[in-house]
């Protein structure tokens, strides 16, 4: 396929005469010109940091050790403590593979000398750390965020800040950690924030469901009232709130997070105020919450209220999910097979896509599946949704592909 037949195929979607099995046959044909245009224009640094990823994803070992290491590495108050985690994870997993020479040899280097000299050794290898994540893992302090935030605005790109540091262990962690979320929604450069009631609160009881939706109602209150107040001015002159959108983590937080959303957003002092949520495929229970939503939302309009957004994803806890039930001697709360959950990722896009429902609901499509997202573009021009359905990924991985 060329450049200039994939107006050609956008405008053969609009016609909306493609049956589902035609539309998935040319997302197949649309998803391999992205590829072959993207790669073609692959940066030299992009292209190691794809065939370094390849190479960790067959190498388990490898893989285990790399996330081990960055999620302890930063943890330990002192550099000796962080030398015994370095010494201990190398004595479990070895040296990984996957990496080059010269970083092979500077680990087996590090390993040896972080016992002797852990004030020199340590910090070093934070900061390797900190910098082979700087791309998918963005700085906070105001003078590196706000020049790349402005970049991307420039580009056409609209940035969903996610504070990082989900678990919190205390309700004096969850003020502060609300109060860092607040503080973002003042800066200027942002207009859209994600945020997990698991962040802000932490006396989350399932046996107390109504005591715990009114708590975390009155967090989200803060939130969409911090969002009002710190309006961005659009070059018209007009005035509009920021974005706040409510993340995901546990299952144990789905029916929770939405209850609370839906209860807040109904208020008067909320009714204009457009917000979002996200559900995740991978959970069986998002299918029928999404249309619960659509429902309310579609009530919520006709009262005179705006519209909300949920943003679609396939969800990325399968692991602790997988531990928890486990644990309790419990079947998992995810579907147990990719295929299950593909295919329930198709149906809340397909629902996500209907006109009825995008009359009241923006719909986000966040992937980095190119036959998804080559999926959902075509489906959106089929329904004639385009400007209802948009497109989300994360920052720094596949940027060529973005």
């Amino acid at each position: 396929m060329t450049d200039s037949s994939i107006p050609d195929m956008m405008a053969e979607a609009r016609r909306g005469q493609w049956t589902d099995q035609q539309l998935a046959a040319k997302a197949v044909e649309l998803a391999e010109s992205i590829l072959k245009q993207s790669n073609a224009g692959m940066r030299g640094k992009e292209k190691r940091q794809a065939q370094q990823m390849e190479r960790m994803m067959n190498d388990p070992a490898g893989k285990a050790f790399t996330l081990a290491l960055a999620d302890r590495v930063f943890r330990p108050s002192s550099p000796a403590r962080g030398a015994e985690l370095f010494h201990y994870l190398l004595d479990g997993y070895g040296v990984p593979r996957y990496l080059s020479a010269a970083d092979r040899f500077a680990m087996k280097m590090g390993g040896r000398f972080s016992a002797q000299f852990p004030g020199v050794v340590m910090p070093m290898i934070t900061s390797q750390l900190r910098k082979e994540s700087s791309n998918v893992i963005l700085p906070a302090e105001d003078g590196k965020l706000r020049p790349h935030l402005r970049r991307r605005r420039k580009g056409g790109i609209r940035m969903n800040i996610n504070q990082l540091g989900e678990a919190i262990l205390g309700e004096s962690e969850a003020h502060h950690r609300l109060q860092q979320v607040v503080d973002r929604l003042t800066d200027k450069d942002c207009d859209y924030i994600s945020v997990k009631i698991s962040a802000i609160f932490s006396q989350i009881h399932l046996v107390a469901f109504e005591e715990t939706v009114k708590l975390i109602q009155e967090r989200l209150r803060i939130l969409y009232r911090a969002a009002i107040t710190n309006a961005v001015t659009l070059p018209d002159g007009s005035r509009k709130p920021k974005f706040v959108n409510l993340d995901m983590e546990e299952y144990r937080d789905l029916h929770l997070t939405a209850e609370a959303f839906k209860r807040t957003l109904m208020e008067d002092e909320f009714m204009q105020l457009e917000a979002g949520i996200v559900l995740q495929a991978y959970l069986p229970d998002s299918w029928e919450e999404q249309m619960k939503l659509c429902a309310w939302a579609k009530e919520r309009v006709e009262q005179g209220g705006a519209r909300i957004k949920i943003r679609l994803v396939k969800g990325a806890n399968l692991a602790m999910e997988k531990v928890e039930a486990s644990m309790h001697g419990w079947a998992q709360a995810p579907y147990g097979t990719k295929a299950q959950v593909d295919a329930n990722y198709k149906r809340m896009l397909h629902y996500g896509c209907m006109p009825d429902n995008a009359r009241y609901v923006q719909f986000g499509v966040a992937s980095h599946n190119l036959f998804d997202l080559c999926y959902a573009m075509l489906l959106r021009e089929r329904e004639g949704v385009r400007d209802q359905v948009e497109f989300e990924m994360l920052e720094g991985m596949a940027n060529h592909q973005a």
